[in-house]
């Protein structure tokens, strides 16, 4: 009897740590992958990756790849110095807070090298590349067609951390012709001397900073007055954004993506950012549909034809729309209790009209109520 109970006790006793031990390793593997995943996505990042993206960067400086008056602080002086890695950037290779000089800066960069277009093209598998004039036509053909973006001056206007007098190598011109292709980066270049968009300071290769934008607080402690003024300047930059001759829209609408540079309202994240004309021969480009998310360029949507089953339709939505339903009503930017009955129905209304015949109205309609609020609350 005590062999058999012996028996027992030790079969009992394997099982269970096998069974852990499977368990164990499938939890391991399991954190392993979505800890990829997490960080491919950029949901979480690592400060080892933005110091092996800058490793790799000063390199290419040092060999004379990477040209820009950022390259000397980043890669010589040490005047430039990285102070956290920033999430929830999906797209970009790299974005983090770095302190230059005492301020603080947001350092991006959009692509790995071998996502822009090449410069050159193969003739009898020789690489061909442009000369400097040709490489200033094919940026301003590429800035017109991709970007709805007309400069008289396009290299002065986009490139103005670069040394005029440089020998314009194939490396230098590399540079200039990657930044092109950076749909954020030609937007900022384009409104450097807005106050809508935080301005470019400098450049090294395809990296760039920008003016730091505090974040919007949104917690249930953050001041009703608060948020209300936060709410009145985001509308006042969707009106600014609007009065473009070519308006301006949003594609990718999250509250994350404004900020605040001293008491003025920016779009800090700029990737999805467009000229009307480039949204809609996006959207409507005549392309295979089978439902009208096929027709989306992110937040900015078109309708299938359910006839031709084609992408043919105008927008459907408007930046106030998106930011009513995403932002005042979704994000808890605008609680239900910041609102009288009317106002929440307003509200509510706009989210739901992406008519642009609307819009006018409901922008004045919501920034006279701003006003008033606050002009009451003394705030």
């Amino acid at each position: 009897m005590r062999i058999y109970f012996k028996r027992q006790f030790l079969q009992l006793g394997h099982f269970p740590r096998k069974k852990c031990l499977i368990i164990l390793l499938f939890g391991i593997s399991l954190s392993l992958i979505s800890l990829f995943y997490l960080l491919q996505w950029n949901i979480i990042c690592l400060n080892a990756e933005i110091d092996m993206h800058l490793n790799l960067l000063c390199h290419e400086y040092h060999q004379g790849k990477a040209h820009g008056n950022l390259c000397r602080p980043i890669c010589e002086t040490g005047d430039v110095s990285v102070l956290s890695c920033q999430s929830m950037h999906k797209g970009k290779v790299a974005v983090f807070t770095a302190e230059w000089n005492g301020t603080i800066v947001v350092i991006k960069s959009h692509r790995e090298k071998s996502d822009y277009m090449p410069l050159y093209w193969t003739d009898n598998s020789n690489l061909i590349f442009p000369n400097y004039e040709e490489l200033v036509e094919m940026i301003s053909q590429s800035l017109k067609l991709n970007f709805g973006v007309y400069l008289d001056d396009a290299i002065s206007t986009l490139f103005p951390f670069f040394e005029t007098e440089s020998e314009k190598t194939v490396d230098l011109m590399t540079n200039l012709w990657q930044l092109s292709q950076d749909n954020e980066y030609v937007m900022l270049m384009t409104n450097q001397h807005s106050k809508m968009f935080p301005k470019i300071l400098s450049t090294c290769g395809t990296f760039y900073a920008v003016e730091y934008a505090k974040p919007i607080p949104v917690h249930l402690k953050t001041d009703r007055n608060l948020r209300i003024l936060h709410s009145k300047q985001i509308l006042e930059l969707l009106m600014k954004l609007a009065s473009f001759q070519d308006p301006i829209h949003i594609c990718d609408v999250k509250l994350e993506h404004f900020g605040l540079i001293g008491d003025h309202m920016v779009v800090i994240d700029v990737d999805t950012v467009f000229p009307r004309s480039v949204v809609e021969r996006s959207t409507s480009d005549g392309r295979k549909c089978k439902q009208h998310q096929d027709c989306y360029l992110f937040d900015c949507q078109s309708l299938c034809n359910e006839i031709t089953e084609r992408c043919d339709k105008n927008l459907i939505n408007n930046n106030l729309q998106l930011i009513c339903e995403k932002i005042f009503l979704n994000s808890g930017l605008l609680l239900s209790g910041d609102l009288p009955g009317s106002q929440q129905f307003l509200i509510e209304k706009c989210a739901i009209s992406g008519d642009p015949g609307t819009e006018a109205y409901y922008a004045k309609e919501l920034l006279s109520y701003f006003n008033e609020y606050l002009r009451v609350s003394h705030f």
